[in-house]
């Protein structure tokens, strides 16, 4: 399985990363939200687990991510096993916990995140910016985000180079005939994203 560096150790990546995200825009988003030891933050759609794990241990917090794909979980939980804060972090197909302190949706719309709130709560929210026509699902934006950022072209190379390679690698040992649907998904989405680089923005926000 191809491994990918994430903050301290070599993550799973599997086919796909999901959203453009660095150590570094992590961090400052942590920051920005006021992350803080023993506090409690749920992610939805957790993907391969890679940001969850990262806040975790950045920030010592009780992680809890969800994620509906049964191979992203996989992959999660795997990545999970191999993190000294695994004790605190937990993945799951829908358990949705509240009240907690924070809520992030890096890569899918959640609308639903303020109920899951505690009364001070914050969000860190993702968001890919897009025209109509590329098909993309777009978050809307809070009407007043307290600290905003948008990917760097480093980000944006880091997000779609190890999607390339791990593609390459999966479709390399693939059996004929075998479906691999998230690949293809997958390479349909950086298709998109070459080749509508100017007009496609990844923006990262708390609110």
């Amino acid at each position: 399985m191809r491994e990918h560096r994430f903050g301290p150790r070599e993550l799973y990546a599997g086919s796909r990363f999901l959203a453009p995200l660095s150590e570094e825009a992590l961090m400052e988003a942590g920051r920005a939200a006021g992350l803080r030891e023993g506090a409690t933050l749920l992610e939805v759609g957790a993907g391969n687990g890679c940001a969850a794990i990262f806040l975790a241990e950045a920030f010592h917090l009780y992680v809890r991510g969800v994620e509906a794909d049964a191979e992203l979980l996989d992959l999660a939980r795997a990545n999970a096993a191999k993190s000294p804060a695994r004790p605190r972090i937990r993945f799951s197909a829908s358990e949705l916990p509240g009240p907690v302190d924070f809520v992030a949706a890096l890569r899918v719309p959640f609308p639903g995140a303020p109920d899951l709130l505690r009364p001070e709560g914050r969000l860190l929210l993702g968001r890919f910016v897009a025209p109509e026509r590329l098909g993309f699902p777009v978050a809307e934006a809070p009407a007043r985000a307290a600290w905003r950022r948008d990917a760097t072209p480093l980000e944006w190379e880091r997000f779609l180079a190890p999607l390339e390679m791990a593609i390459r690698g999966y479709e390399a040992g693939r059996r004929p005939g075998a479906k691999a649907p998230l690949a293809e998904a997958a390479g349909r989405q950086i298709a998109a994203f070459r080749a509508h680089a100017a007009a496609v923005r990844y923006e990262l926000l708390v609110a």
